[in-house]
Order: C-alpha cells, then sequence, then structure tokens
C-alpha cells in the first residue's frame, strides 16, 4: 500500500492549523503562550522557515509561514514535540497535547497570502478579544512584533508589507493598520466565508494554479496516497490518470464507459488495477466506469472468473 504523504517541496507555503487536545485551553495562560511562542522562533531558526504571521489563541494557533526546504513535517514534528515536552513537564502532565494532526493547507503568493495573513492577525478581533486599534497590544500574534524596531528573525514584515505596496517602514504599518481596518467590517458572513476560504481544503489560490500544482505532484510522487481528508482531490487526480491510461490502451472512449455493460470485462480490469494500485474506493469506481452498485463491483473484482462482455453479468 502506498504511505501516505504530507504535500512538501522547496519553497511551499503553508496555513498550519492545530488544536489543543480535547479542544482545551492549551494556551490559557502567559506562560504556556510565551513557551509556544518561543517554539516557534526556534523551529524558524533551525528549518529556516519565513514566518508571515502567527497567532496563539486559548485553545488554537495559527502559522503563516514558507519553508524554503521542503521540511514541514520535520519542523513540525519538533515544534509540536518540544512544546509538548514543555507543557506536561510544567503542568507534571503526559499524554497528548494537541489534537490529532495539524492541518496544512498550501497557499500561494501573493494576494491569496496576504488575505491569509490579514485572516491571522485579525483573529483576536473576531474572537473579540480586542478592537483593532487595540490589536498592537495583543501580544501573542506576530502583528504586534511588526511593529517593533528590532525584528525578529525569521519575520518577513519587507515582504508581507509588499504584498499590498505599502514601504518597509512605521509608516508603512500604519497603511497596513488602516487595510485591516477596511477588512474588517464586522460582518459574521464575511468571517464564515473567510474561514472557510482559508481553512478549508488542501489548497488556497486560483483554480489554475492549483490544477498546475496538482499536475506536478503527481508527476513527481506518482504512487503517493495523500494524507487528509481534504486531499481527495489529489488522490482522485491519480485515479482518473490511471482510468485514461487503461482506456487508451483498451481502445474504448468514454461513450464505451457509458454504454458497455456493468461487469465488461475491460471495466474489471481497470477496477482491478484501481483496487490494486490505489486507494479508490468501490464507490468512485463504480460511479466512473459506470459499474452499477459498489458491491457489483467488489464481486467483479474479487471473482477469478470474468464474463465476456454483454456476457451473464446480471445485466
Amino acid at each position: 500500500m502506498p504511505r501516505k504523504l504530507r504535500i512538501e517541496y522547496p519553497g511551499a507555503t503553508y496555513h498550519v492549523i492545530s488544536r489543543g487536545n480535547y479542544r482545551k485551553d492549551l494556551f490559557g495562560d502567559r506562560g504556556t503562550c510565551e513557551s509556544f511562542e518561543s517554539a516557534i522562533f526556534e523551529t524558524a531558526d533551525r528549518c529556516g522557515w519565513k514566518l508571515f504571521a502567527y497567532v496563539i489563541m486559548r485553545n488554537h494557533y495559527h502559522l503563516a509561514v514558507e519553508t524554503p526546504e521542503a521540511n514541514l513535517v520535520d519542523g513540525m514534528r519538533w515544534l509540536q514535540s518540544t512544546f509538548a515536552t514543555r507543557f506536561n513537564r510544567f503542568m507534571n502532565e503526559s499524554g497528548h497535547v494537541f489534537q490529532g494532526r495539524y492541518k496544512s493547507i498550501i497557499v500561494s503568493e501573493d494576494r491569496p497570502l496576504l488575505g491569509l495573513i490579514d485572516y491571522i492577525h485579525l483573529n483576536p478581533v473576531r474572537a473579540r478579544l480586542c478592537s483593532i486599534d487595540q490589536l498592537r497590544n495583543h501580544a501573542f500574534s506576530s502583528y504586534p512584533k511588526y511593529w517593533e524596531r528590532s525584528l525578529r528573525s525569521g519575520l518577513q514584515r519587507s515582504r508581507m508589507l509588499s504584498f499590498c505596496g505599502m514601504p518597509d517602514t512605521p509608516a508603512g504599518m500604519e497603511l497596513y493598520e488602516q487595510r485591516l481596518k477596511l477588512v474588517d467590517e464586522g460582518d459574521p458572513e464575511k468571517h464564515d466565508l473567510m474561514s472557510k476560504e482559508y481553512c478549508k481544503g488542501w489548497f488556497v489560490g486560483t483554480n489554475e494554479a492549483k490544477q498546475k500544482l496538482a499536475s506536478e505532484l503527481e508527476d513527481a510522487n506518482p504512487f503517493a496516497v495523500w494524507d487528509g481528508a481534504d486531499m481527495r482531490e489529489l488522490n482522485e487526480l491519480r485515479w482518473e490518470r490511471l482510468v485514461q491510461e487503461e482506456l487508451t490502451r483498451a481502445g474504448k472512449s468514454e461513450a464505451f464507459v457509458i454504454a458497455d455493460s456493468k461487469g465488461a470485462a475491460w471495466k474489471v480490469e481497470i477496477a482491478k488495477r484501481l483496487r490494486r494500485e490505489t486507494t479508490a474506493r468501490n464507490q468512485w469506481i463504480a460511479d466512473r466506469l459506470c459499474m452499477g452498485h459498489p458491491n457489483y463491483v467488489s464481486n467483479l473484482v474479487n471473482r477469478d472468473h470474468i464474463h465476456p462482455i454483454g456476457g451473464a453479468d446480471g445485466e
């Protein structure tokens, strides 16, 4: 069975989200916030990460980070395990600190990334912890750090401001603050839309950019099973490519897929290969190859004898 992978490549930019175990208030006091913030910067230094934005909330955190090397998994393993060890030692506890695996979403640079940075910086405002005018004082976020004269290592203030055409100066930060005020209109529906845009799926950006990346990932990792429910689109791309390859080999068109019998031998051969080489479910195979009920696909794939096309297959 192919191994499950996270998407990693040099120069990838991610929106990373993780929550405390059982959604508990993992960052409920200043000490734990300071410890985790310190671990973020330690990870950035160790892994060469470029931090565009982060915010630490009571029970979760957000990161917008670029990985010049393909090392998101190694960096996140160090970040979360190191903090968990420190947290458990400090709290005299043991066991898991974070809820399951972290979520990582690829983000294309420029406008989508700028929107994500805004979304992360506005999290305390949307949670009604402070107003935008008070946001500079919300300590555990990249936003107040961007106002400091001596910038923390790893933070990408110049690039962040360049995305919205602003200079890397105090005046540029004033303009960025005005931008945040325009972005945040206090509209709950807009907040829901932003959350859906930046926190769902596996990619944030144009459809063209997504399809291009999907093709590149498939070419580079033809036997990968991408990890996570949101990666279904990438996995289905590989299944579809296999189907197209087999249709060409069999000399069949899409019209044959619809017109030929559900148990046609060539369909069963494609189904067998899908089950042997991928994680495609019977439901997907049945729908794609017009093979009827998923249980029928299973029966055909598992039996030794295959009836000829148009034979005794229940048609």
